[in-house]
């Protein structure tokens, strides 16, 4: 009999529910060597999820912990299960999990998967928890033991689909999809690069081309988020997509990231992008003042920022910036200034969030990753001061204006910006 494997969301919040679709993607690689099962808990209360956890008999039981801030649910939800069923195999993994294994193994969590799941997971399950497989951390004799990282999948066509019927329906009809991972730049405050290295890899633009067909006519995906921390790290690649999207049916639209240094470099880019309905496009902006900027590795110019935003607006499609404030080197004058240069940037929307810094990194901070409380509230002000600059609400009002997706997410953006509270003048 192959062994029960639970697949487990901890009880938290996130946008789009990135958790059940990563753990999709793992179910899909071990399907064949286990009977596997998905349980979302994000709206459960920890006592709830090990309830149902319980429930469900199985013989080992997954978690993710998708980023720092879940290392804390996975981590209680951990003790409880081992309280519950002493017998368990329990293993985590995920972003959180890299980060932080010795929080996890505190816990009760037999392994911590350390990078990328599917070649480790699958050889725990067939090879044994008690094997030297490279890619798990461990307690070895009282000391936490973490054996060579795994070697990455070279191949990212050869993984099977996610397994998007063990998934829970979509509630607002975002469907995922990941075309690539990790990213060829070395930012200092990305944990990508903790986790995959600088090594970009890339699924083909015809199976791409063919999971979207699949969502949208199997599933009635009307909105595609696509996953990638750098959709757009190979320019010739995302025109190879486009060029296959264009052969079969499309969603309402896309969302994806991108870096304003290829748009930049590539404005055709931008037209083929539009060309498929990939219009809700997020990037990374993080900081406008150069010398904080050369200090992260992102060193792009305000001027490149404005072009790309401003292309974007005349293609019909709508930005999102984001920006991180608290990040090392920013001076009190770099964080004064910081909503005038987002504005003079001109995104259609933005988003300022604090700086987390994230064990393992090269900004290394708290051991815990907690961003600081001054931070935290000047993230806060500082997107709803960008919202109430009347620069941007003539921006957004003439884009709600319109018609089209691009009009529809100005609509909704001043919706909820008018419950901001308003800065102090």
């Amino acid at each position: 009999m192959p062994p029960r494997v639970l697949l487990v969301k901890p009880p938290e919040k996130s946008a789009f529910n990135f958790g059940t679709f990563s753990l999709a993607v793992l179910a899909a690689a071990i399907r064949d060597v286990a009977d596997v099962s998905l349980f979302d808990a994000t709206d459960l209360s920890i006592a709830a999820a090990t309830e149902a956890v319980v429930s469900r008999q199985p013989d080992i039981v997954g978690i993710t912990a998708m980023a720092m801030p879940s290392v804390a649910p996975v981590a209680e939800l951990a003790r409880h299960v081992r309280n519950a069923i002493p017998s368990v195999r329990l293993v985590a993994g995920g972003h959180g999990g890299s980060m932080a294994p010795r929080h996890l193994l505190n816990a009760g969590v037999d392994v911590v998967v350390i990078g990328e799941g599917e070649t480790t997971f699958r050889r725990l399950l067939l090879e044994g928890f008690d094997m030297p497989i490279p890619g798990v951390a461990r307690w070895s004799e009282g000391r936490l033991s973490i054996a060579c990282p795994a070697a990455l999948v070279d191949d990212l066509d050869a993984l099977p689909p996610p397994a998007r019927d063990l998934m829970p329906s979509s509630p607002d009809g975002v469907h995922l999809i990941e075309t690539s991972r990790g990213c060829p730049h070395a930012c200092s405050f990305c944990e990508t690069t903790r986790f995959y290295g600088r090594r970009w890899r890339f699924r083909s633009p015809e199976t791409v081309a063919e999971e979207v067909r699949r969502l949208v006519e199997d599933f009635d995906a009307w909105i595609i988020e696509i996953t990638d921390d750098n959709f757009a790290a190979s320019p010739r690649r995302v025109l190879r997509i486009c060029d296959e999207l264009r052969k079969g049916p499309l969603p309402l639209f896309f969302m994806l990231s991108v870096r304003a240094d290829d748009l930049y470099a590539r404005p055709e880019l931008i037209e083929a992008l539009v060309s498929v309905r990939m219009v809700r496009v997020g990037i990374g902006v993080e900081t406008l003042d150069p010398g904080v900027a050369a200090t992260t590795g992102k060193a792009i110019p305000l001027d490149a920022y404005r072009a790309v935003f401003e292309n974007l607006r005349q293609s019909g499609a709508f930005s999102l910036a984001s920006f991180i404030v608290g990040l090392p080197g920013e001076t009190p004058d770099a964080r004064r200034r910081a909503v005038e240069l987002a504005v003079e940037a001109a995104p259609d929307a933005a988003q300022f969030v604090p700086f987390h810094p994230y064990p393992g990194l090269p900004l290394y901070g708290r051991s815990d990753g907690s961003p600081a409380v001054e931070d935290t509230r000047d993230a806060e002000a500082f997107t709803n001061a960008f919202y109430s600059n009347e620069r941007t609400r003539e921006r957004l009002m003439q884009a709600a204006g319109g018609d089209g997706v691009r009009a529809i997410l100005a609509q909704k953006i001043l919706a909820k910006s008018a419950h901001l509270p308003q800065p102090a003048s």
